[in-house]
């Protein structure tokens, strides 16, 4: 596949998202994938030379002064990019989406979501980067094709934090590099050899815990921390000042060491005999996963997800407590040999789960997936066909010679459809009618409304498919097929006129232009249609009298196909002409449709587009999605 892969942002080189970005980047480009690479225009030679040299082009992009900038640029300009040059990439990979998304998604797209550590760690950031990754991002990120999690336990907060549906986010494990210095030695056990205590994490205060770490290393007996040093790998970040400090008021300070961002990260884990990980919270921890399969003795965080990383491999704490801290390094460095060596073997054999091959095919299925046509969009809780007018025709046909116990239920979606079903503060709205939509066996979008909504939420339809348009297709297959249809409400001399019309009179089973209430049993309209025994029964009662009477009667039908129609006959039989095609194609076949009967339908139409708007507007700010209220805006 072509893939555009965003590795926006790239913290220059010197965090876990650059680490992920190459490493996904090497293994799609390992598995054939034809890559290309949207970076920072300061990461361009770092990527081509130092970051590994990976033989993949580079669209290079200015350097932004701000990451408000960077993130502005990213949620609403490259969306427009990706549309003009979307013939040339099968699909969008986005490496980290809890830092980076889109405001809308052109061509499929998968994002990796690494952690939500901002829920859990106060003041991890400043209050405006704080505010937007809380109620911003996830709006826009819950929008991509495909939602992916680099562990279970951020699964889990996407699920609590941003109200995904847990069937909505696919786990995919980070992996780990397979060759290298050190891999098949134990060097935690090397007698004689570098025994000191390794920390790699880019230096922030407090998310990633030096401080704490810092203050347990402290309270080791003298001897014990001479024969075995301190050594914190990574580049100063937030509020790095304050581990520094930290360090410096240590009775051990002389064995605190601190590297730096180091190019060559082997020299490091070369001299290093065990490894701590005391973040406050991580969504993988990927020199975790590095230590185990180095054969390197380690202690971590009980929390997050690094606890569900290491195991029974790892010794695990409580990262808010020194004490426990100190404890377990007490018990790391103190381990009987025998033990160790056991541990060792656990955490290799563990780390073989973790495979950035793996990683790679998975994102590349999920494209595939996200590539192959959706079978529905969501749309207020109404799963909306995403389907062709020929493709509805064929589903409709299909299900009409099928004949199920209960009938096939097809509804055609507009904007009156919402307006009468779906309630919204402070409009009021009919649940039976919203049921039935939600429960029906095909919806259409007869609306370009509809379609528009779909294409702002990013769960594009691909056409408006109207009742008017379908019934005389379906007519004429009924004819092909040898079925029957029959009608129920309208003008009977108007239907029998719209079906001489099209050439399909003897299609015609049945027409009953009866009074229908609502409030009444009335078997006897049942009783005559099903003594017809029609393929497909269209309801001409218009909405939500048409579809409320199918809703109640549909186990008592004995039709193939059951779907409302409204006033199509008449459109049919040309008794009321239909709006030019360039009006229906602009969505405006209403201004139509009220300049032929203003006193019928001003009104409707006016409060119909009013609350259809306001409703859209609280669809479009995270309303109507599984598990919420209905208008809600959480």
């Amino acid at each position: 596949m072509r893939l555009l892969v965003s590795c926006i942002p790239y913290d220059r080189g010197k965090s876990g998202l650059s680490v992920y970005a190459r490493e996904v980047v090497r293994a799609l480009v390992s598995e054939g994938h034809e890559v290309s690479v949207l970076a920072d225009g300061d990461v361009l030679e770092r990527w081509r030379e130092g970051d590994g040299g990976l033989p993949v082009p580079v669209l290079s992009l200015k350097s932004f002064p701000s990451p408000v900038l960077s993130m502005a640029w990213h949620l609403f300009v490259l969306p427009f990019w990706i549309r003009r040059h979307r013939r040339e990439f099968d699909g969008f990979v986005i490496c980290a989406a809890n830092r980076r998304v889109c405001a809308w998604y052109p061509i499929p797209t998968t994002a990796t979501v690494h952690d939500l550590a901002n829920f859990h760690v106060a003041g991890k950031y400043s209050r405006l980067r704080m505010f937007y990754l809380a109620h911003v991002l996830p709006h826009f990120a819950k929008k991509a094709h495909r939602l992916v999690a680099v562990s279970e336990a951020t699964k889990a907060d996407m699920v609590r934090f941003w109200r995904c549906r847990p069937e909505d986010v696919t786990v995919l494990y980070n992996g780990h590099r397979t060759s290298g210095a050190g891999r098949e030695e134990n060097v935690g056990s090397r007698e004689g050899g570098a025994r000191s205590i390794l920390y790699i994490s880019r230096i922030e205060h407090p998310g990633k815990n030096h401080v704490r770490l810092i203050e347990a290393y402290s309270r080791l007996p003298r001897e014990l921390a001479a024969a075995h040093p301190l050594v914190i790998a990574g580049a100063d970040w937030k509020d790095a000042e304050a581990v520094h400090e930290a360090a410096a008021r240590s009775p051990h300070s002389d064995l605190i060491r601190f590297t730096g961002f180091v190019d060559d990260i082997e020299s490091v884990w070369r001299e290093a005999g065990f490894y701590v990980f005391p973040s406050l919270f991580e969504g993988f921890g990927l020199s975790l996963v590095e230590a185990m399969a180095r054969g390197i003795p380690c202690a971590a965080s009980n929390n997050g997800s690094l606890g569900e990383i290491a195991g029974d491999v790892a010794i695990t704490f409580d990262p808010q407590s020194v004490d426990e801290i100190a404890s377990a390094l007490v018990r790391l460095l103190g381990e009987p040999d025998a033990e160790r060596a056991a541990r060792v073997a656990r955490g290799r054999e563990r780390a073989r789960r973790f495979s950035w091959e793996d990683h790679a095919k998975g994102i590349a299925r999920l494209v595939e997936d996200a590539a192959a046509k959706p079978e529905a969009s969501m749309l207020f809780r109404i799963p909306v066909a995403c389907v062709t007018e020929a493709e509805a025709v064929d589903r409709i046909v299909s299900a009409a010679k099928a004949r199920r116990d209960v009938p096939f239920f097809v509804a055609t979606l507009n904007v009156d459809f919402v307006a009468n079903a779906v309630s919204g503060w402070p409009f009021g709205g009919n649940d039976e009618l919203w049921g039935y939509l939600r429960n029906a066996d095909l919806v259409t979008a007869d609306g370009m409304p509809i379609v528009l909504l779909s294409r702002l939420l990013g769960r594009r339809l691909p056409e408006r498919v109207t009742g008017a348009d379908m019934v005389p297709a379906i007519c004429r297959r009924l004819g092909e097929e040898g079925l029957g249809a029959y009608v129920l409400g309208g003008d009977r001399d108007a239907v029998e006129e719209a079906f001489a019309k099209l050439g399909c009179r003897g299609v015609l089973a049945g027409v009953d232009p009866s009074f229908v209430n609502l409030d009444e049993e009335q078997p006897d309209i049942v009783e005559r249609i099903n003594a017809a025994r029609p393929g497909i029964l269209f309801v001409a009662l218009g909405n939500p009298k048409q579809e409320l009477w199918m809703g109640r009667n549909l186990k008592k039908l004995r039709v193939g196909v059951a779907i409302g129609v409204g006033g199509t006959f008449n459109f049919v039989a040309g008794r009321v002409r239909r709006a030019p095609l360039w009006m229906q194609r602009c969505g405006m076949e209403w201004i139509y449709r009220i300049v032929q009967e203003p006193g019928r339908l001003w009104r409707r139409y006016a409060y119909g587009l009013v609350k259809y708007s306001w409703l859209s507007l609280i669809h479009l700010l995270g309303g109507y999605r599984e598990g919420s209220q209905a208008g809600s805006w959480t």
